[in-house]
């Protein structure tokens, strides 16, 4: 993908919201269960903004975002990968088939990875990096009235993904983002963070 000029994070032009960052944490929970509306090309474009911003300690930029239109060609081939790699697992054709059909359903689609670094060590940090950003982009979702599912199951594992995407062989899956406007609640739960801290003297 392309250089660009950089931006700067004094330069950027804030979307309007009345989410608070803290509705948008307790908000942002796992949902695939999706109207049929499509989110605007704006819409995720603002989310795509707003993962880049994710914590990035070498300033690598490591995140590469595929959106993948529904309808086009390259959904119907990721779908069809799905497919693949679901019947060669288990032989179920019945999951094979909805593995395939969530791929082509999804109201908005995005695959995400993170490329490798020069050592180890950046390789992990780039990583890392890469997984704070679906969470702004997230999170981002929660401001513009949607939710998302990120997930790293079939839908992710098929050998040949990132080449049919344009990626390369050596980049890590971090995971596929479905999104759409959500047709119940979203809710979870968590331990208290009292059961999982201890404060040092």
């Amino acid at each position: 993908m392309a250089q660009s000029a950089r931006i700067r994070s004094a330069n950027v032009e804030l979307p309007a919201t009345t989410t608070t960052v803290y509705e948008a944490i307790h908000n942002r929970r796992m949902n695939n269960d999706f109207s049929d509306a499509t989110p605007t090309r704006d819409a995720l474009e603002r989310m795509l903004c707003a993962a880049i911003w994710a914590p990035n300690h070498r300033l690598t930029n490591p995140w590469r975002f595929f959106v993948l239109e529904k309808g086009g060609a390259k959904r119907a081939a990721v779908a069809q990968l799905a497919y693949d790699n679901q019947y060669q697992r288990n032989g179920n054709l019945d999951a094979a088939r909805g593995s395939r059909q969530r791929v082509l359903d999804a109201p908005a689609l995005i695959y995400v990875y993170s490329v490798p670094g020069d050592s180890a060590e950046m390789t992990q940090e780039n990583y890392a990096a890469a997984c704070c950003a679906v969470q702004n982009l997230l999170l981002a979702a929660v401001a513009e009235g949607l939710a998302g599912d990120w997930s790293t199951g079939n839908t992710t594992r098929h050998p040949q993904l990132a080449a049919t995407l344009g990626g390369e062989a050596d980049w890590t899956m971090v995971g596929a983002l479905f999104i759409g406007q959500p047709s119940r609640p979203s809710a979870s739960v968590r331990a208290p963070s009292n059961e999982v801290t201890a404060w040092l003297d």
